[in-house]
């Protein structure tokens, strides 16, 4: 449990490093969310293919590095400002990239 926290606190400091890096090129910080979370599933997805146990903490660096909560407030930002093709194309392309690059990472690590 204490590895998972700590794995925790250093997948918090990764996304924020990542988020900057990407905000700061892109100046879009919806960009720089997507990029957390798409690497995020394509690294979660080779974890479980290549057969990681739960406990080695990856996950618990996983788990804070990768951000649903700041995908669903930019998505509500974008309803909420009118912009709703935005906001359902931006919810999309997050789950479809997330979903195909998590099945890639599995394949790639599974072989």
């Amino acid at each position: 449990m204490i590895s998972v926290a700590v794995f925790g606190f250093f997948g918090a400091v990764a996304r924020y490093l990542c988020y900057m890096a990407v905000e700061n090129r892109a100046r879009q910080p919806k960009l720089a969310t997507w990029f957390v979370n798409s690497l995020g599933s394509l690294i979660i997805g080779a974890c479980i293919g290549a057969e990681l146990p739960a406990a080695s903490g990856v996950f618990g660096f996983l788990g804070a590095f990768t951000t649903f909560s700041t995908m669903a407030l930019d998505c509500v930002k974008d309803v909420e400002d009118g912009r709703w093709k935005q906001g359902i194309l931006y919810i999309s392309a997050t789950l479809v990239c997330g979903l195909l690059l998590f099945a890639v990472g599995y394949s790639i690590a599974s072989m």
